[in-house]
């Protein structure tokens, strides 16, 4: 008993700095973590993200202390202009992950991809703070890749993305990608109530991802009157816009239009729109797919066609699995969204295959296991006696 609790005690003592930023896919799945770790009894959790707009909103309301470094992605082509601002961003956020790491002396650094987490994983390591990095696409990034050689522990949300990593594959674990649990309650009769739309007509889900898409936001009004038109009221939208597209598509499109459901530009309680909806277009982003999957919602994704993006690798993995069905941004037309919707939403068989495959890549306990690899880490560390 005696030697349980002092092992709680240095859990309680231990302190963990988590790296995300760039986009919700990023930083989702870090604040998940945190509650799992927080419930571990980790006493100490620590932020660390970038000065987006997007990332200081995200993580506004989190409970922990936070640290902000620059918005600085690394160029995607060259140019002297972009080289040396990116020079010069690069020393300052090192300099300051330096102030941090020496301030905070974390036992262990989890960075989560993107740039926001390149400089302060960098620094840890070089310091001798374990590193663990989590993947959430199937294709990994450009900065997990580049700090995979440095980790002590890759953790990955697609086990066959462990291959991408080659000779250091060996450090790779699945945990699969945390997600929201504490808010993630499914109940279509208070979801649908609080949203103010019926819980007994077919639903449609709309996404496009943290900043929402003009792809998707565009295609789906045409689909929604052609939907309107052929249906009548029997079938609604729920449609998240993103902020800067939300006043024409609600208030001159929905409402002239009488197109049956309700438009958000962003949703706080998400849990209301996966539990009201039976069907959701979406980007392929890891944190809403596996999200989705968790309630076991057939899938139409249409990943964002930057080729440099991973969205496409997930979209392929679902829609191999069944529970998802993948179109390209460049071949999808009005007229073959509206089969693809009213075919799943009017054979029940179907649907069900799709919503069967998605509940079997849900992985529930993926935020409990990723924090057990970070805990390892750091409780290896202590035991080495560094």
């Amino acid at each position: 008993m005696e030697r349980r609790n002092a092992k709680d005690m240095d859990v309680k003592r231990m302190k963990v700095i988590l790296a995300a930023g760039g986009s919700g896919g990023h930083i989702f799945p870090c604040v998940s973590l945190a509650s799992e770790l927080e419930k571990a009894g980790v006493g100490h959790i620590f932020f660390v993200s970038s000065r987006r707009r997007l990332d200081m909103n995200l993580l506004k309301d989190i409970p922990y202390p936070r640290f902000f470094l620059s918005v600085n992605p690394m160029p995607m082509a060259f140019s002297v202009k972009g080289a040396v601002v990116f020079v010069f961003k690069c020393l300052w956020d090192t300099m300051r992950s330096v102030w941090i790491t020496l301030k905070i002396r974390p036992d262990v650094v989890v960075g989560f991809g993107g740039y926001s987490s390149g400089t302060i994983s960098l620094v840890a390591k070089i310091i001798g703070v374990p590193l663990v990095i989590h993947e959430q696409n199937m294709l990994p990034g450009r900065a997990n890749m580049i700090l995979s050689g440095i980790a002590d522990k890759i953790a990955l949300s697609f086990p066959s993305s462990s291959a991408h990593f080659g000779k250091h594959s060996q450090k790779t674990v699945f945990t699969g990608n945390p997600i929201r649990l504490d808010m993630l309650e499914n109940d279509r009769e208070g979801a649908a109530r609080r949203m103010g739309i019926s819980a007994d007509k077919d639903t449609v889900l709309v996404m496009g991802g943290s900043q929402g898409s003009s792809f998707l936001n565009k295609i789906l009004l045409e689909v929604a009157l052609d939907i309107r038109n052929q249906k009548g009221d029997s079938v609604q939208f729920v449609h998240i816009t993103g902020k800067n597209e939300y006043f024409e598509i609600s208030q001159r499109f929905f409402l002239e239009n009488k197109i049956p459901g309700k438009v958000f530009s962003f949703l706080e309680r998400i849990d209301d729109a996966y539990s009201v909806s039976d069907i959701a277009v979406s980007r392929s982003g890891a944190a809403a797919i596996f999200e989705l999957a968790y309630y076991g919602k057939p899938m139409i994704l249409v990943p964002y066609p930057n080729p440099k993006n991973n969205q496409r690798s997930n979209a392929v993995f679902f829609a191999s699995s069944g529970a998802a069905i993948l179109r390209e941004e460049k071949d999808l037309s009005r007229e073959t969204l509206t089969r693809d919707i009213l075919e799943i939403l009017g054979d029940r068989e179907k649907r069900s295959g799709m919503r069967k495959a998605a509940l079997k890549l849900a992985f529930p306990e993926s935020g409990k296991a990723l924090a057990g690899q970070v805990i390892g880490s750091a409780e290896r560390r202590k035991n080495d006696g560094v």
